[in-house]
């Protein structure tokens, strides 16, 4: 689970690129961008991991569909929501991944090299980019799930060592969501991030 974690943290690192531009050259083009920020020896410093995850973040927000893969991720129980708390959880579960996976993904990236092996367009809105993640000497398949939105294409699933990264959530949610209720989720959403936070503040 922590390969899948890490390989998910390298590969939503992405940066929006044009409208006339294929998925696969955008993701290309968008990784190779956020490698070179992790790569970059003047975050090396402790004190600089914030801005250094911070840019990271940047570019994530542009690329990800934080709206669709929230909504994925809650499946049926989408509904249960009011719009108010869809609005909520779909920011706290954007920020969950900023500081979850991208201070993961500082901590243990080392240089790790993608390969693009082909795309396939479903439909007009709707692609998928197929990558290997060369990690400790392992050849490891993703999968990305991406849709049109406006001009540009963003990523709303990743699969890798056959896990999606929606079904693994939306496993945890539907499981809460038994015993919970939506407002409940939230705020044991927000627990989860404050607590992330606080480890964060410790080691810096």
């Amino acid at each position: 689970m922590k390969k899948v974690l890490i390989i998910f943290g390298i590969l939503v690192c992405l940066s929006v690129s044009s409208y006339a531009e294929q998925p696969l050259d955008i993701l290309r083009k968008s990784i190779d961008a956020s490698i070179t920020i992790l790569n970059d020896p003047g975050y090396d410093d402790s004190s600089q991991k914030n801005i250094q995850r911070q840019r990271l973040w940047q570019i994530l927000k542009q690329i990800f569909d934080f709206h669709e893969f929230s909504k994925l991720v809650l499946g049926t129980n989408w509904n249960k929501f009011t719009l108010p708390q869809r609005k909520e959880f779909t920011e706290l579960f954007s920020k969950f991944v900023n500081v979850y996976y991208l201070t993961r993904l500082q901590a243990r990236y080392n240089n790790e090299k993608v390969l693009f092996i082909n795309q396939n367009l479903i439909s007009y809105s709707k692609a998928v980019v197929h990558v290997k993640v060369f990690w400790k000497n392992q050849e490891i398949p993703v999968e990305i799930k991406m849709v049109r939105r406006a001009e540009t294409w963003k990523v709303y699933d990743i699969t890798a060592l056959g896990i999606s990264a929606v079904r693994f959530y939306r496993g945890q949610f539907q499981e809460l969501l038994r015993n919970e209720s939506p407002a409940q989720v939230i705020e044991r959403l927000k627990a989860k991030i404050q607590k992330i936070e606080d480890k964060i503040d410790r080691i810096h």
